[in-house]
């Protein structure tokens, strides 16, 4: 009797150890090192066995071979789920700093104003003894948008982005990837949702995104860096949705993303050797002294490059 119990479990462990060899090059060229033992254990517990576990002392997804999803801003969102993993962010902003385009301190998701500096108890706003506030009617933001569009009609946007662009410098950077968040508001009311205050400021910050950012000048920032694939983004959805109809620049959908590259080249999308990626973030606002106010964020860096400029018929001075 104890004879056919031993046979009976030598027979069950052999099953078991059999069906745990899934891939059987990789426990072949494990037991040349290691004894079969080891090869089968599972040391950090993860459910990765050890000849298929890459990562054997630490506990990690068999999707990645048994090694711990890498974040290297160590903000907790990892890598793959990180629109911005070489800077800290919070998860619900996908792994990016939340963003204060007019630099008071208030970022722009709690500022009210956020393209005008302003104070915490005005909520981003300035002082209200400084600037009266106005509840604006559909008629004058319509005046606003017709003066601006007058003002700007000579304005060479296809110059103004070849002198923008020239600030841009890669030097050093090796990741395929480069993310160009652009700066856009969704929220065409102002200060909020309900057109009071600074509302033209709002509206003349989405005219000059949309005028900018047409399929030429989209086209030369892509091919600027040919051997980079570019992840354009905005907040406002008719932007998202204008970027995707241009037909001139190569494209490909990824993960409910578009992608674009001057060369069609997208071999290195999902490639995990392109992390991190490079965020820009190019701000621009036509000012009432006729200066044009230009932001470029390079958030890999932590670098913020600022510069005026006034137009001259065809061409722009730079004022600083």
């Amino acid at each position: 009797m104890k004879l056919y119990y031993t046979f009976f479990f030598i027979f069950v462990f052999l099953c078991c150890s059999s069906q745990e060899i899934i891939d059987k090059e990789s426990f072949k060229k494990c037991k040349k090192e290691f004894s079969k033992k080891i090869c089968l254990s599972d040391e950090d517990g993860d459910g990765v066995l050890f000849y298929l576990d890459h990562c054997p002392k630490d506990a990690g997804a068999a999707e990645n071979n048994g090694c711990p999803w890498p974040d290297i801003d160590g903000d907790g969102v990892i890598d793959k789920d990180d629109i911005c993993p070489s800077v800290a962010g919070p998860q619900e902003n996908r792994g990016c700093p939340w963003s204060d385009i007019d630099g008071d301190g208030i970022l722009d998701k709690d500022d009210a104003c956020p393209t005008v500096p302003g104070v915490p108890e005005e909520d981003g706003c300035p002082k209200k003894n400084i600037y009266q506030s106005h509840r604006y009617s559909q008629e004058e933001l319509d005046e606003v948008k017709n003066k601006f569009l007058d003002k700007t009609k000579n304005i060479n946007y296809g110059k103004l982005a070849d002198l923008i662009f020239s600030k841009i410098d890669l030097k050093g950077y090796k990741s395929k990837m480069i993310t160009l968040e652009i700066a856009s508001f969704s929220q065409m009311g102002g200060c909020g949702q309900d057109r009071t205050d600074y509302s033209p400021t709002n509206l003349r910050v989405n005219l000059a995104s949309e005028l900018f950012w047409n399929e030429n000048n989209f086209k030369k920032f892509v091919n600027k860096f040919p051997s980079k694939i570019v992840f354009p983004y905005s907040e406002n959805e008719d932007v998202n949705k204008k970027l995707q109809a241009f037909k001139k620049i190569y494209s490909k959908k990824s993960n409910g993303m578009t992608f674009y590259n001057a060369k069609n080249n997208f071999k290195e999308l999902n490639s995990k050797e392109n992390s991190p990626y490079r965020n820009f973030h190019i701000y621009i606002f036509f000012e009432e002294n006729d200066e044009i106010f230009i932001k470029i964020n390079e958030y890999s860096h932590l670098e913020r490059n600022y510069f005026r400029l006034q137009a001259k018929g065809n061409t722009f001075i730079q004022l600083n």
